[in-house]
């Protein structure tokens, strides 16, 4: 679409013309006195007048480019003016991408009686940075859950997992730990099992499995979460362990 000149540049065309009439005029005129001029300055007078009307018609050009200039300026195709509105990230992007690469990925592993506590745990993880994959955000409807959480636990780092007196008996818990030793077994051997515990069941309990992970690992302490301070306390221990 067009753009219609400014007032401001219409005003100054129109000054610009008059100007050039003023001067032909003032010509016109100069040369009709020149008859009651003493003939001594009459060569001086004959040039005065065109130099006086290319001093203005200067002038006024100078003025409409300096206009022109800033009309093309201001205008919102003007490629100084795209270059200015283009999108820069923002600070707070740039900070959690890098902050994403700072930690291992993650698996949530867990029993269905801790949803709250693991709910609170994936938000905490997320805010710090750590990328979680967790089922009741990732999953879609109708996705098939045994090959959805096989190819998570391939995909990501750890398998983070959330052991209670409930997940100690959970037949899910038990196969997805099963497919976390699977994974370590794999060239390159890696450790992917990444165990905490919210109570002592794990260190009371008589289930083969359960009872291998007490043997071999070290489990992260998060007994009193209920507490804050201890919880953020066990929350920065274990981010230290993640870090990548």
């Amino acid at each position: 679409m067009p753009t219609r000149p400014s007032p401001r540049l219409s005003v100054t065309i129109v000054l610009a013309v008059l100007a050039g009439i003023f001067a032909a005029l003032a010509g016109i005129l100069g040369n009709l006195a020149i008859s009651t001029i003493p003939a001594v300055i009459t060569p001086y007078v004959r040039f005065a007048w065109p130099a006086l009307g290319v001093v203005v018609l200067l002038g006024i050009g100078v003025s409409v480019w300096q206009v022109r200039r800033e009309a093309l300026a201001s205008s919102p195709s003007s490629p100084a003016r795209q270059k200015s509105t283009l999108p820069l990230p923002s600070s707070t992007t740039a900070q959690q991408q890098h902050s994403s690469s700072d930690y291992q990925s993650c698996v949530l592993s867990y029993a269905t009686q801790d949803q709250a506590f693991a709910e609170k745990f994936y938000t905490d993880l997320q805010s710090k940075g750590v990328s979680c994959w967790f089922a009741p955000h990732d999953l879609k409807t109708g996705d098939k859950l045994r090959t959805q959480i096989y190819e998570a636990i391939q995909k990501n780092d750890k398998l983070l997992l959330i052991l209670s007196e409930h997940a100690v008996k959970s037949d899910w818990v038990e196969r997805e730990v099963e497919l976390a030793f699977e994974r370590e077994r794999q060239p390159p051997e890696t450790l992917v099992l990444f165990p905490i515990r919210l109570d002592d069941a794990v260190m009371q309990t008589n289930t083969a499995w359960a009872g291998d992970i007490r043997w071999i690992r070290f489990i992260g302490d998060f007994r009193q979460f209920q507490d804050d301070v201890a919880y953020q306390r066990s929350l920065q221990r274990l981010l230290r362990d993640l870090h990548a």
